[in-house]
């Protein structure tokens, strides 16, 4: 019977396993780093894709509400009785004004005939009230709302039987703060302005 050969195996040195662990945590570790900066990049495109959706869409609300103002089909502000002419747009320097006889019976008490939007600056929210109900959230995280009036002329005005058109714009603010913007405390903002030209004023 004969015996095998001893081979001389060599194992692995401390050194070489210290060694080997440290290239792993190395390589898990910019793993890790590439995978963080992909959910930090998509966290942001997400925030500006919702900050986008948000003031377009409150500006979308406000333009079409905007392009109502005035609407008379009874003609009760040419009528014989000045008791019950209204003004489409009023002057108000923070609270946005809107009335339309939007069901066209010639009485402006019906309950979304008259509507209302301003800013919550403690919540930086939109709100908009419609005829003596509360004052809802149109759209949250909009850092400013701001709006004037302007005559046929194109000049600002604060008489309301001149008013013509408004200038809205919208300031939204990105939910959370993007470590990589330096500016405004690392919020993104996104401004939409517009001059909305009422369709039925005289």
């Amino acid at each position: 019977m004969s015996s095998q050969p001893v081979t001389n195996q060599r194992g692995v040195t401390l050194t070489e396993l210290l060694i080997a662990l440290a290239l792993g945590l190395f390589t898990v570790g910019a793993v890790y780093s590439v995978y963080l900066n992909q959910i930090k990049r998509q966290i942001v495109q997400e925030d500006v894709l919702a900050m986008q959706q948000t003031a377009r869409a409150a500006l979308d609300m406000m333009t079409r509400e905007i392009r109502m103002a005035g609407y008379d089909p009874m003609g009760v502000n040419r009528d014989a009785d000045p008791s019950n002419d209204f003004y489409g747009l009023s002057y108000h320097p923070t609270e946005l004004h809107i009335r339309a006889d939007l069901n066209g019976n010639g009485v402006l008490t019906d309950s979304k005939e008259s509507i209302v939007y301003l800013y919550d600056d403690s919540t930086s929210t939109l709100r908009r009230k419609v005829g003596k109900g509360g004052r809802q959230p149109v759209a949250e995280h909009i850092e400013a709302f701001t709006f004037s009036y302007r005559d046929a002329l194109g000049h600002q005005t604060t008489h309301a039987p001149s008013i013509r058109a408004v200038d809205v714009q919208v300031t939204a603010r990105s939910a959370h703060v993007d470590s990589l913007y330096p500016e405004n405390e690392g919020y993104r903002t996104l401004t939409l302005r517009s001059r909305i030209v009422p369709r039925n004023l005289p």
